[in-house]
């Protein structure tokens, strides 16, 4: 189809190119230039978020390993030593006192923890305690006691918990974390609690949450000093600040006239005092950012390449549908409704273009229909005054006949009384009774009162015949005028079990029970009778039939129990879920049928 000027082709070429094209590439620059400073941003940001995050980890950690050893000072045997005076004690009582801190306290400090280096207890008059056992290699306790006697002397520059700088003990590198011991009583500081500190579980914590992003971490405490960098080297050194101004205000920098414009990001600890800081280069965090960045412009753009594509092959397909389809509507309006019915092409087999085209078909065939019916109306016409004369003869004969046969049974009834024939009385009124009602009454939906009336005269007959029969009753008739039902729902289900419980097994009939109880919701009417039952499978394939509404299995549908599935149907198509019937109990011991009614007792208490 040639490309005009005007047709839908070129406006849909047009409103592409103007709304979509021109509007993503202008959007595409200004999103270029947006995005980059945003990825440059969030990995300061991220970055950021890491190192508080570590720092936060870091914290915990001192204040665990303080509160660790706030029970270490109120113990009993640590408040001893610390009143111990060598000359006023003798050597067994130190020994024993001493003894029992390594067993005890220490013991409760070091259990557990291998970042503990040792552990040292000295009081005011120079008496030492040290637990180094841990430390593999040589160590020279004279260094050690030296150490702690320094802190001693100074211990009124200390504040109450403090951590010191770092510190290399026989080569290796100890964070010194001193707390001082008051007395009980007087509060004076009476010795210094001395804990040296491997820097394993800093580097466990740094590596744990920033091995795989920062390049170097460094802890500065608050005189500036390094007491942590993967180096040893660079422990206890000096660390400098680059662009203080900006370390104080915006905790990070940025140092563009490196290659790989390196990212130094710092984190200050109110907790600790200390600052961590790090660095990583720039290029490291945004590479993978800026990948999907352009990963993104060079799909959108193939994307909008192949979407003109498309479009335009589509725009060719619907208007070769239309234009055939316009052709077609030309034939129809020159009179020709006998259209060769083609579909559309293959782009069109599920839209609204082929809707369009099943639309057209049928209405030609709807007219041709038409055309059709209008030829043989009077026919049909003349069909159905024939048979309304047939239905008005039928009508009359049903009204003639009922008549004939209630004063034939009325004559027969005289003639017994006459004859004192009581029974044949009792049998021609109940049966004149069950007509009356099953003919002359032509309502579909009656009161459960009525139903049970005429079971009463059915019931009647079947007593003269079976001598043994008795007959129950348990319903509460002003109740039954409120309780609705179909019409003969009862009838079938008495004489099946006559018929199914009784006759088939060859049993006489001895029992049949008619027993109403009114529900929360609903009346529940229960058929008993004590005949043989059927089957378990038989009974379940039932209730199933009727909790589904549906048929039985075919293998259980016969013609003498369909009228189970007929009373279920007549009563739930009246009435609705959850009404109509259930087999609650069929087995040798006699068959009990429910029927679910519709009754509604909180209407009657509000009428009450």
């Amino acid at each position: 189809m040639p490309f005009k000027l005007g047709s839908i082709n070129s406006k849909l070429f047009f409103i592409i190119l103007v709304f979509v094209c021109i509007p993503l590439l202008v959007l595409g620059l200004f999103w270029y230039e947006k995005t980059t400073a945003a990825i440059e941003d969030n990995a300061v940001k991220y970055s950021q978020h890491l190192l508080k995050q570590t720092n936060e980890y870091l914290d915990f950690y001192l204040i665990e390993l303080e509160q660790a050893t706030v029970p270490f000072l109120s113990q009993p045997q640590v408040q001893s030593y610390l009143k111990l005076d060598p000359d006023n004690s003798t050597r067994y009582e130190r020994f024993i006192t001493s003894q029992k801190i390594q067993d005890e306290s220490f013991a409760s400090i070091l259990e557990g923890r291998s970042d503990i280096f040792g552990i040292s207890l000295i009081n005011d008059h120079g008496m030492q305690v040290n637990n180094y056992v841990k430390v593999n290699n040589y160590l020279d306790m004279n260094e050690i006691k030296k150490r702690n006697i320094h802190l001693w002397n100074i211990q009124k520059e200390l504040d109450p918990y403090q951590i010191m700088d770092i510190e290399f003990v026989q080569g290796t590198p100890v964070l010194t974390v001193v707390r001082k011991v008051f007395d009980k009583h007087t509060y004076d500081t009476s010795g210094l609690l001395i804990i040296n500190l491997r820097l394993n579980k800093l580097k466990s914590i740094i590596n744990e949450v920033t091995l795989s992003h920062f390049k170097n971490v460094w802890i500065v405490n608050e005189n500036d000093k390094i007491v942590y960098h993967p180096d040893h080297s660079e422990l206890s050194k000096t660390f400098s600040y680059e662009q203080t101004e900006n370390h104080d205000k915006d905790y990070f920098f940025i140092n563009r006239d490196d290659s790989l414009k390196t990212l130094k990001v710092y984190d200050h600890s109110s907790t600790s005092n200390w600052t961590m800081a790090a660095s990583v280069p720039l290029g490291k965090l945004m590479t993978n950012l800026i990948t999907v960045r352009n990963s993104t412009i060079w799909i959108g753009l193939l994307l909008i390449g192949v979407a003109l594509v498309f479009v335009g092959g589509f725009s060719f397909f619907l208007t070769y549908s239309l234009s055939n389809l316009q052709k077609m509507m030309k034939q129809v309006e020159s009179g020709n409704l006998n259209i060769e019915r083609k579909k559309p092409n293959t782009l069109s087999r599920n839209d609204e273009v082929n809707d369009l085209y099943d639309s057209f078909y049928t209405m030609t065939h709807k007219l041709n229909h038409l055309i059709k019916e209008v030829q043989h109306s009077k026919l049909v016409e003349k069909e159905l005054e024939l048979k309304n004369r047939e239905s008005e003869l039928h009508a009359m004969q049903s009204q003639i006949n009922p008549h004939f046969l209630y004063n034939t049974l009325e004559i027969i009834n005289s003639h017994a009384i006459i004859e004192n024939q009581m029974m044949i009385s009792r049998m021609t009124t109940s049966l004149a009774d069950m007509f009356r009602y099953n003919v002359s009454n032509t309502k579909t939906i009656v009161t459960l009162k009525e139903e049970i009336q005429q079971i009463r005269s059915y019931l009647q007959i079947q007593k003269e015949r079976f001598e043994e029969l008795q007959v129950y009753f348990d319903i509460d008739d002003t109740i039954a005028k409120e309780v609705w039902t179909a019409r003969l729902t009862i009838q079938p289900i008495i004489e099946n079990a006559f018929v199914h419980g009784y006759e088939d097994h060859e049993l006489t009939p001895t029992f049949i029970g008619v027993y109403g109880k009114v529900e929360e919701h609903h009346y529940t009417l229960s058929i008993v009778d004590r005949g043989h039952g059927m089957n378990k499978g038989t009974k379940d394939g039932f209730n199933h039939a009727f909790l589904n509404n549906e048929d039985p299995p075919v293998n259980r549908k016969t013609t003498k129990r369909i009228g189970l599935i007929n009373v279920h149907k007549r009563i739930y198509g009246s009435f609705g879920h959850p009404y109509g019937l259930y087999i609650k109990q069929s087995d040798e011991n006699g068959t009990i049928v429910e029927i679910k009614l519709p009754y509604d007792q909180e209407e009657k208490k509000k009428e009450a």
